[in-house]
């Protein structure tokens, strides 16, 4: 995904728009167990602004990743909007490191690697497949959305185990 920067900055235009439809590399998913399942779609402007140029767009695609509960593969859309500065590498001092810039040298400007790492970043810790889900059984492993298992679950909090040894209605004095 290349941006030529070349019509704005001769001042033939003062705003380009661009439209990517291109294949998302599983670099940052593989860790999770995830994947594209559908191109990444990125509409983007770019302004003039002076010494730099101000890009903001939208990008949009579908993943597959695991659901941390059930370990159940889901689809999980992605729709995010981004604001991001287009800096020549000459002026790298001038701007902070917290600051969203791509640097350049040439007229164009590789924006894929930004783009996947934004959606990347959209991707929730523990992503699960819908809100309720009811996740593995934690003695047997069946899971719990498709079918119901008959393990006897104690749902106690190791801590409170010293208050079982009370005697319920006894008075204290």
């Amino acid at each position: 995904m290349k941006i030529d920067l070349e019509r704005l900055r001769l001042g033939i235009r003062e705003s380009l728009e661009f439209h990517f439809n291109n294949p998302g590399t599983d670099e940052y998913l593989k860790e999770l167990g995830g994947k594209y399942q559908e191109n990444l779609k990125v509409d983007i402007k770019v302004e003039r602004t002076g010494r730099f140029y101000l890009a903001q767009g939208r990008v949009t695609s579908l993943l597959e990743v695991q659901c941390s509960r059930c370990l159940e593969r889901f689809y999980y859309p992605i729709e995010v909007e981004f604001h991001l500065k287009l800096v020549e590498s000459q002026l790298k001092e001038e701007f902070t490191s917290d600051e969203e810039v791509i640097f350049f040298d040439c007229d164009e400007v590789e924006i894929q690697p930004f783009i996947e790492q934004l959606v990347f970043s959209e991707i929730p810790l523990a992503p699960v497949c819908r809100l309720d889900c009811k996740g593995l059984c934690p003695e047997c492993g069946n899971n719990q959305n498709l079918s119901q298992c008959h393990c006897q679950h104690e749902n106690t909090d190791p801590r409170w185990d010293k208050l079982k040894d009370l005697k319920v209605g006894k008075e204290v004095t």
